[in-house]
């Protein structure tokens, strides 16, 4: 083959790649800034400061999703969980949320197979994008939870 058969080919591959890259960015969740007007489900304290999911938590469901979270399954194409993490600090006794650190937000998206049907995003407390490796940053915990579509979140009726 030619040299410029060769560089013709290695252009179009790339720039498949750059689309390809580009598509899937296009396709990432967007900080969702009406998010806590959702449903609330819960909240979660990790204080380890040594644990990759440090943190004080707050679960929040688009409405649209809220049936499927009760079902643990059947989740809507579209629908967002956001969970806000912020410093874990003690005051007078009792451990409460302290400064905003990061926000990460979960979109059902079929299309994204190799995460489960799910895009995942994460936000610095500014809702600027944090560049990460989501399969392993996200999805790769997910797996535990295959049988209620990578969801570790559930409702507690009381």
């Amino acid at each position: 083959m030619n040299r410029k058969v060769m560089l013709g080919l290695a252009l179009a591959v790339c720039g498949v790649a750059v689309t390809a890259l580009a598509e899937d960015k296009a396709a990432a969740p967007v900080f969702p800034k009406d998010y806590r007007g959702w449903q609330y489900v819960k909240s979660m304290v990790i204080a380890d400061k040594k644990n990759a999911l440090y943190g004080f938590h707050h679960v929040f469901i688009e409405d649209k999703g809220l049936k499927a979270l009760k079902d643990g399954k059947g989740y809507p194409e579209g629908t967002q969980m956001v969970v806000p993490f912020y410093e874990v600090k003690e005051e007078g006794g009792a451990m409460v949320p302290g400064a905003l650190m990061k926000t990460l937000v979960m979109k059902r998206d079929k299309k994204a197979a190799d995460t489960g049907g799910w895009r995942f995003a994460a936000f610095d407390p500014s809702d600027k994008v944090l560049e990460m490796d989501v399969k392993a940053g996200c999805f790769q915990c997910h797996t535990a939870k295959k049988d209620r579509e990578f969801v570790f979140s559930e409702w507690a009726e009381k």
